[in-house]
C-alpha cells in the first residue's frame, strides 16, 4: 500500500494479484496458506483466488483469518464444452451445466461482478487446447482479462523447439499482452459499455512429470512478482474485499508488469484549466485546455490511446499529451520495449 496525492486528491494505492488456483483446484497443488505467506512476503495488499467451480477456499482458516493481505475468494466457472472461462465475485452460487449466455446473466441479475478469462488464445502447439470465450455480448460482466500470464505464456510454447527455455526464462515469452485481447477490451469501449481491464496471473504451479521425477512450473511465488492490478481507492476508504471489488469493476486501477520494474512513484491523470480532474475510469467533461499527465520513475516510451486507436507517444519520465477532443484515454508504457504499464480509460464526454 502506498498514499499518494494526485491533483492534489489523496488516494490510496493497493497492489494485488487476481486469477490464482489453490489445492482446491483439480489442476494445482498448492495450498492456500503458503500462497499467503508468499503474498505477505512480497507486500502484495490483495488476492482474489480463482478455484474451478467452487468456493471451497472459503472454508480455510487462514482465508479467514487474513486481514493483510486481503484475500478475497471468488470462481472461474465453465460451459459444458470447457470455454467461456468467467471469473466470479460476490456471489454463493456455483452455475454448472449451461450455457455462457445462461451463467453470464444469472450473475449479472444478482449484482456479482465477474470478468471474462482470457478472452482470446493462441496455442503454437496444437498439444494444448484452447479455452475461448465464444460470446460477443460483454454487456453482462464488468470487465476483462486484457493480460494473462499463464494464456500468453502457453500460447507460445512448443514443448520441442522452446520448453526447456520457457521453463527457465518465462518472463522472455511475455513481453507485452495479446494484440487480440486488447483489441477485443477497446472495441467493447468503443460501444459504450465502459468495461474494466485486469491483469492476472492464473497461477496453477502446474505440476510436469519427468520420468520418475515431478516437478512443478510456473510456481506462484515466480507469478506473484510478475502481473498485477493496482487499485486507486479514496484517502477515506474503507479498505475491505467490497472496496477493492468495486474500484476493479469501475476500472479505478492498472496494469503493471512487476518484472519491468517497480512502479513507485507512478500516477496519471487527466485535468484541466478548471480545476476539474479524473483518474482511470473516471469522466470528465471536455474543454479547452485538458490535459493527460505522467509521472514515471525514469524515461520510457509512452503511447496515448483515444478510441483504441494510438494517437501519439512520447519518450519521457513526467510530461502531458494535449486531449483536444471527446473519447476514451489510456496509457500504454513500455519500458526497455517491453510492456509495462497499462491503465484503464478516463473517459472524456
Amino acid at each position: 500500500m502506498r498514499k499518494l496525492k494526485i491533483f492534489g486528491r489523496n488516494v490510496i494505492e493497493l497492489t494485488g494479484a487476481i486469477h490464482i488456483h489453490t489445492s482446491h483446484s483439480f489442476d494445482s497443488e498448492t495450498p492456500i496458506e503458503k500462497i499467503i505467506k508468499t503474498a505477505r512476503k512480497y507486500r502484495i495488499d490483495y488476492l482474489m483466488i480463482t478455484d474451478h467451480n467452487n468456493l471451497e477456499c472459503r472454508n480455510e482458516k487462514s482465508v479467514k483469518e487474513s486481514d493483510y493481505p486481503k484475500v478475497i475468494v471468488g470462481t472461474e466457472v465453465n460451459d459444458k464444452q470447457l470455454n467461456n472461462h468467467l471469473l466470479v465475485f460476490e456471489s454463493d452460487k456455483i452455475y454448472t451445466n449451461c450455457d455462457a449466455r445462461e451463467y453470464t446473466q444469472k450473475y449479472h441479475e444478482e449484482k456479482a461482478i465477474s470478468f471474462v478469462a482470457h478472452p482470446s488464445e493462441k496455442r503454437a502447439c496444437g498439444k494444448y487446447r484452447k479455452y475461448e470465450w465464444t460470446l460477443n455480448d460483454f454487456s453482462q460482466v464488468d470487465g476483462l482479462e486484457i493480460w494473462n500470464f499463464l494464456s500468453s505464456w502457453l500460447g507460445k510454447l512448443r514443448p520441442s523447439l522452446n520448453g526447456i527455455f520457457m521453463v527457465l526464462f518465462p518472463f522472455l515469452f511475455t513481453g507485452k499482452p495479446e494484440k487480440e485481447n486488447l483489441e477485443i477490451w477497446d472495441r467493447v469501449n468503443v460501444n459504450g459499455q465502459r468495461k474494466a481491464g485486469i491483469g492476472s496471473i492464473d497461477a496453477h504451479g502446474t505440476p510436469v512429470s519427468f520420468g520418475k521425477f515431478t516437478f512443478h512450473i510456473l510456481k506462484h511465488k515466480l507469478l506473484l512478482r510478475s502481473l498485477r492490478t493496482n487499485i486507486l481507492l479514496e484517502e477515506n476508504t474503507e479498505i475491505s474485499n467490497r472496496s477493492i471489488l468495486r474500484a476493479l469493476k469501475n476500472g479505478n486501477s492498472y496494469i503493471v508488469n512487476y518484472r519491468r520494474g517497480m512502479p513507485y512513484n507512478f500516477y496519471a491523470g487527466i485535468s484541466g484549466l478548471n480545476g476539474k480532474e479524473a483518474i482511470f475510469g473516471e469522466e470528465i467533461n471536455f474543454a479547452p485546455g485538458l490535459k493527460f499527465y505522467f509521472r514515471l520513475p525514469g524515461i520510457c516510451r509512452i503511447d496515448l490511446y483515444r478510441n483504441g486507436k494510438k494517437s501519439d507517444f512520447v519518450k519521457d519520465e513526467k510530461g502531458f499529451f494535449e486531449i483536444k477532443e471527446k473519447g476514451s484515454y489510456r496509457l500504454e508504457i513500455l519500458r526497455y520495449g517491453r510492456g509495462w504499464i497499462y491503465t484503464n480509460n478516463i473517459y472524456v464526454i
